[in-house]
């Protein structure tokens, strides 16, 4: 355990053991040092130039590179501090286009918090000389718009170091500086596979998701088309903090009664289809072990993902999971169930990327789209704030019957590991509550970048590994390639963290994802069934598929070698 040390911080003592930078500590100890350019679990770039702190000479420096040290002494709002954050502050908003009225990110946006903060209520530096690169569309995802880049860089970082794709870098020098896809392409056509994250890190609106929130109040006051509603494991946590609920609490019942207050006709829980999942899933897995496939297999829950193998493993197409996302199997569904009834198919999704996975040619059947629209766990938040409703304050109501049954197993999809964990818990077949902890206990959970642990069931030994964040991915499968590490399973998810921290969800610090994270948990523990086999709703999914279930379930991605 690391020797715990003391600083002093406007005159308050402050202990830290391994915070990297004075930021952190400050930060950790209730002290809030503002700042643009910092992340956490991202490199230290000190761009931004705001959190300068006054050292006991009368110097500063940046707290998020200024290393602490036993015995410092800094103070966070000295005259020189205060004046020096203004003035950067009016230097930033000289070069920003403020439309606040109609910005997606007012209210959210830190520029905006931070003039506020600060009483920087007027220009000291000619306005408008904003960037004047056009507006990048082309993503089914998220929009760019230069115009309110203040180059803090988060979206940079973020796409090299955690995702490792580098669809985004600084382009041009001085004045004519400005963030940019790849040589000047457009979004669309680089490596980027829509994640969201750097629109998840963005302080301002240079990058928001792509908002479709219009399709959808369109479609809930079309009273020709029926309005069928799914909504994803992860978007009850996601949810719950945005409405000043506890992030640990799941809002499930709270969801389902809003959605119904907007207008929903129909409102089902896409655990179902998580479970659906599993079984599907674990027979293709055992398969493989049955018949020497090449191992090992991935699983193919993640648009992002999938998209990353198409763009960089193209090779490794065969070894991934034949099995829709569960979105897309309760689209199958949704058609089924409603077969000649004119339905709008819509998913709730803590993902940015299942925008595009829902335009995605194969998820096309029977010459309908399965799904119809995306809307992200934010975009609903903003509906539900836009109609008025006390979302805190609504009574819990259940989802729809016949397709409302689910298990814990479908409810853990929602974190890195949850889709193993429910994996492993089917195949094991064991389902006590000494099983389920020993499983619990395996090396599936935690937020770690990259777990590899073993599993017996029966005679056999299996070796699985779960990475979340393609970066760990890409590191992942070098040294299965290598022949470093071998595996019978893994998991990826493309978001840091699974689904709890998708690019579509209210952006949170880590320790807010531990606290959705063991929401997720508590969900499933809730659960008087915790594996998918014990789902009784299956039974009767398979009969309104009708010998179809490998057809309507299944996507076979083309131009990969898969046969």
């Amino acid at each position: 355990m690391a020797e715990e040390k003391k600083m002093i911080i406007d005159g308050v003592s402050c202990p830290f053991t391994t915070e990297r930078n004075v930021l952190e500590v400050a930060r950790n100890n209730g002290i809030d040092i503002p700042s643009l350019c910092y992340c956490e679990n991202l490199s230290i770039y000190g761009g931004c130039r705001l959190c300068l702190v006054e050292n006991d000479r009368g110097k500063m420096d940046a707290a998020c590179s200024m290393q602490p040290r036993d015995g410092m002494v800094v103070s966070t709002h000295t005259k020189q501090v205060l004046d020096s954050r203004r003035t950067t502050l009016q230097l930033l908003m000289s070069s920003h286009r403020a439309d606040c009225l109609t910005c997606d990110q007012s209210g959210r946006c830190k520029l905006q918090e931070y003039a506020r903060r600060y009483h920087v209520d007027a220009h000291r530096f000619e306005p408008n000389t904003y960037c004047t690169e056009p507006m990048d569309l082309s993503s089914p995802s998220i929009v760019r718009d230069p115009s309110k880049c203040i180059l803090c860089g988060l979206c940079v970082r973020t796409c090299a170091e955690i995702q490792n794709i580098g669809a985004v870098d600084f382009s041009g020098r001085g004045k004519k500086a400005h963030i940019s896809a790849d040589f000047g392409k457009t979004l669309k056509d680089t490596d980027c596979v829509g994640c969201g994250q750097c629109a998840a890190v963005c302080p301002t609106g240079a990058i928001t998701i792509r908002n479709e929130t219009e399709k959808f109040w369109s479609m809930l006051q079309d009273q020709t088309r029926k309005v069928v509603v799914q909504y994803a494991p992860s978007v009850r946590v996601g949810m719950a903090e945005r409405f000043g609920l506890p992030a640990n609490e799941p809002c499930t019942g709270k969801l389902v009664a809003a959605l119904r207050r907007l207008g929903v006709d129909v409102v089902y829980d896409t655990n179902l289809t998580a479970d659906l999942t599993i079984m599907e899933e674990s027979a293709e897995f055992l398969e493989k072990v049955k018949t020497g496939a090449k191992l090992p297999m991935f699983t193919s829950c993640c648009p992002g993902w999938i998209q990353h193998v198409e763009h960089r493993h193209p090779h490794l197409m065969p070894q991934v999971s034949t099995c829709g996302s569960p979105m897309a199997m309760f689209g199958s569904l949704i058609r089924k169930q409603f077969a000649g009834e004119n339905v709008y198919s819509v998913a709730i999704m803590p993902c940015t990327g299942k925008k595009f996975e829902a335009a995605r040619p194969e998820l096309e059947k029977d010459g309908e789209r399965l799904i119809d629209l995306v809307i992200t766990t934010s975009e609903l938040c903003d509906m539900i704030e836009e109609a008025g409703i006390d979302f805190a304050h609504l009574p819990d109501e259940e989802p729809d019957a016949p397709l409302g049954d689910y298990t814990g197993a479908g409810v853990i999809f929602g974190v890195t590991g949850g889709v193993t964990e429910a994996v492993i818990r089917h195949v094991l077949g064991d389902v006590s509550t000494e099983a389920l902890s020993s499983v619990a206990e395996c090396g599936v959970r935690g937020l770690e970048g990259i777990k590899a642990f073993e599993v017996t069931a029966g005679d056999t030994t299996l070796r699985i590994a779960v990475a979340n964040g393609l970066g760990n991915a890409d590191k992942l499968i070098e040294k299965i390639e290598s022949g470093e590490e071998f595996f019978h399973f893994v998991e990826v998810m493309a978001c840091p963290d699974g689904c709890i921290g998708g690019g579509g969800q209210p952006p949170a610090c880590q320790a807010r994802k531990a606290e959705r994270c063991d929401g997720i948990f508590a969900a499933d523990e809730a659960c008087e069934l915790r594996s998918s086999e014990q789902n009784p709703a299956l039974d009767a999914v398979y009969d309104l598929l009708r010998g179809r279930a490998h057809e309507l379930l299944h996507i076979h991605y083309p131009d990969h070698g898969r046969e």
